[in-house]
């Protein structure tokens, strides 16, 4: 075989390789041209990423708009997003889904130089989601967790008027009508219930 005639699937070869390395998830953003530019140098960039379900919460997409701006030290990247969640009702324990609105303000640290190509000093507690990888890429998945789980409700409930689970006999009140009666008091009270009458 000539090389004329392997040629062609070598370089196909080569640009299924190099397109497989470098391929980024939706998730993640070179920002090689920001880290170039000067102090201030931003970016505003459409975000609609749908994604694997995340452990705690169950988001699995994004939608919104984020700046990428060029700060001392790194990318800061700030926005609002509205994604989806999974949550239990605290009354009634059912499953159901949520819109949360996150908002991201983190900024992320270069592993290497721009410019010289040289390994960057990072902070000892720098958490390693939050550095620009050396490709000069940085991932939104770990800030998009983390505000997810901020943004949950303390107490979610399927809807405000959920009727909970009946305390005697564990029926779903949102589809059963219970006819127990709740009249057994926790001993502990006693004493208060003493002073109030």
């Amino acid at each position: 075989m000539t090389w004329h005639a392997i040629a062609p699937i070598v370089l196909s070869f080569v640009e299924v390789v190099r397109s497989a390395v470098y391929t980024l998830s939706m998730m993640q953003f070179n920002v090689a041209h920001l880290l170039k530019g000067t102090m201030g140098t931003s970016q505003l960039v459409t975000l609609d990423a749908a994604f694997a379900p995340l452990d705690e919460t169950g988001t699995s997409q994004v939608h919104g708009q984020i700046q990428l701006m060029h700060v001392t030290g790194g990318i800061w990247v700030s926005g609002l997003l509205d994604s989806n969640a999974v949550c239990t009702c605290s009354r009634c324990l059912k499953g159901f889904s949520l819109t949360l609105q996150l908002q991201l303000d983190e900024i992320y640290l270069p592993a290497m130089d721009i410019i010289t190509g040289a390994t960057s000093p990072l902070p000892e507690d720098t958490d390693p989601s939050f550095i620009i990888d050396d490709h000069h890429t940085l991932d939104l998945t770990e800030a998009v967790r983390q505000s997810a789980i901020v943004a949950l409700p303390m107490k979610p409930l399927c809807r405000p008027d959920c009727a909970g689970l009946c305390p005697e006999c564990g029926s779903d009140r949102n589809q059963v009508r219970c006819t127990c009666q709740s009249s057994t008091r926790d001993p502990r009270w006693e004493s208060i219930t003493r002073l109030l009458s």
